[in-house]
């Protein structure tokens, strides 16, 4: 049912206007003035607004530029004058939807409100269509309508509802991190902390305090304690990108903390208890660090439980198109410009 806001200063006119469109099967609000009629717009959302051209205060062409800049999914019927041709250019310039003249028949107006109705319904079908296109190639922050990429989505939704390792694996630019941020945001842990690490940021020595933490006096420089990427992924998801750069040593010591889910400071003697899940990324071939022996074959298989493999964008052509129109839809000097697509 829509519901049709009547704005009449005549009663008579206002009753009978009221009376056709619950007979219509609308659901009628009237009101006597142009000032009753914002202050029923401010508190009621309506399809249709009716209104008198002359009225005494506000009167329709005003309403009408008021509805027009504050409600613009509102449609305005201005009744005018007979004959008065001056008065409609001008309704239509100041954003009526449509207009009748006086005297008018009953049908004039269901014509007119049925056509409004049926242009609003049209308008509610393309957007209910672009939003479940939007939601079909839209997960969390990765947009895509390539089949792989849409199996992609498929698998993150499944692996949500796990704590398994996942090693995501692509080229540089495909958004594994992108990926691993949509895994914890649709799991049990979004409320936690996710926690990324570029693990080929660091040397080695500076990569095992930045992952274990350490405490006061461990080694020059450490004047006070300090957390380590590991606890503050407690409850949370651990990232580690660039996975294949870590050293061996370093591989050993996290495999333990993944094995007895706790992990000890540096240059401290307490363990603490780590509920964390693990997701790595790495842009090379782990089959051959593998052979070559920089990566360990155990730290592998922990971590490498559930492969998730990112095509690169040249093998998606279909989603530049939609990555383009995104990046205008937010770009300030496209916004500024109404640049709104690229042909």
């Amino acid at each position: 049912m829509y519901n049709v806001l009547i704005v009449e200063d005549h009663d008579r006119l206002r009753e009978q206007l009221g009376n056709f469109y619950e007979q219509e099967g609308y659901k009628v609000t009237t009101a006597a003035c142009g000032e009753e009629g914002m202050e029923k717009l401010a508190r009621e959302k309506f399809a249709i607004v009716v209104s008198d051209v002359k009225m005494p205060g506000i009167d329709g062409f005003q309403l009408a530029r008021h509805i027009r800049e504050k409600y613009p999914d509102t449609d305005v019927i201005l009744i005018t004058a007979f004959g008065n041709i001056r008065q409609a250019v001008e309704a239509m310039k100041l954003g009526a939807s449509e207009y009748v003249t006086k005297p008018f028949q009953p049908e004039a107006i269901r014509l007119v409100s049925e056509k409004l109705i049926e242009k609003r319904r049209l308008l509610e079908e393309v957007r209910e269509l672009r939003q479940k296109v939007r939601d079909e190639n839209y997960l969390e922050n990765i947009l895509s309508k390539s089949p792989r990429m849409l199996k992609v989505f498929d698998l993150i939704r499944s692996l949500a509802e796990t704590d398994s390792g996942v090693m995501i694996t692509g080229e540089t630019g495909t958004g594994k991190e992108l990926v691993a941020r949509a895994i914890h945001n649709l799991s049990r842990r979004k409320t936690r902390q996710f926690v990324a690490i570029n693990c080929g940021a660091f040397p080695d020595t500076l990569l095992e305090s930045e992952l274990f933490g350490y405490e006061k006096g461990a080694f020059t420089g450490a004047v006070q304690s300090r957390a380590g990427k590991i606890e503050l992924a407690d409850g949370g998801t651990l990232f580690l990108d660039e996975v294949e750069t870590m050293a061996a040593p370093m591989q050993v010591k996290l495999l333990r903390v993944l094995q007895e889910r706790e992990v000890e400071r540096l240059g401290g003697n307490r363990k603490v208890k780590v509920d964390m899940r693990v997701l790595a990324a790495t842009n090379v071939d782990l089959s051959l660090c593998l052979a070559q022996g920089t990566l360990r074959e155990d730290f592998y298989y922990r971590i490498n439980i559930i492969p998730i493999q990112l095509p690169p964008l040249r093998d998606r052509l279909e989603d530049l198109p939609l990555l383009v129109n995104h990046i205008l839809s937010r770009h300030p000097v496209a916004q500024e410009r109404k640049i709104r697509s690229v042909g």
